[in-house]
């Protein structure tokens, strides 16, 4: 079985508040950390580093991993419905992140080095709730 690590770093005074439906925002999580751990060879012992924090007024996730990255071929398709470089599933993992953070005005983006991993980032426009004033 592999071992991972698992580091979450966020400011722990800071409120973070969007508006999205949060089964979606599961979705779209889930999605990220299940390709994270599965990006990452079962020889290498897994990191996967989670960060949340405001900027201007947005919230960015990054989600990494030490994994294989993503191959060159890939870049570009990866948020195509029916895309994918696993043996299994359909190829709709990010296609539906996408989707999904397009209706709440979000996006996603990442960065990847071939051997080394991936960080895919999410940005939210902040929600200024009662907590907030």
């Amino acid at each position: 079985m592999q071992q991972l690590k698992f580091n979450f770093n966020f400011n722990k005074d800071e409120h973070y508040s969007v508006l999205a439906d949060k089964d979606q925002l599961l979705r779209v999580f889930n999605n990220l950390i299940r390709n994270g751990v599965q990006a990452i060879p079962e020889s290498r012992q897994g990191l996967l580093q989670v960060e949340i924090k405001k900027e201007d007024n947005h919230i960015i996730i990054s989600i990494a991993d030490n994994g294989t990255g993503i191959e060159d071929s890939a870049i570009g398709k990866i948020f195509s419905p029916n895309f994918t470089t696993k043996t299994g599933g359909m190829g709709l993992g990010l296609a539906i992140v996408k989707s999904i953070l397009d209706d709440v005005k979000g996006k996603i983006w990442y960065s990847t080095k071939s051997g080394q991993g991936t960080v895919f980032f999410v940005s939210f426009p902040c929600f200024q709730d009662k907590l907030d004033s």
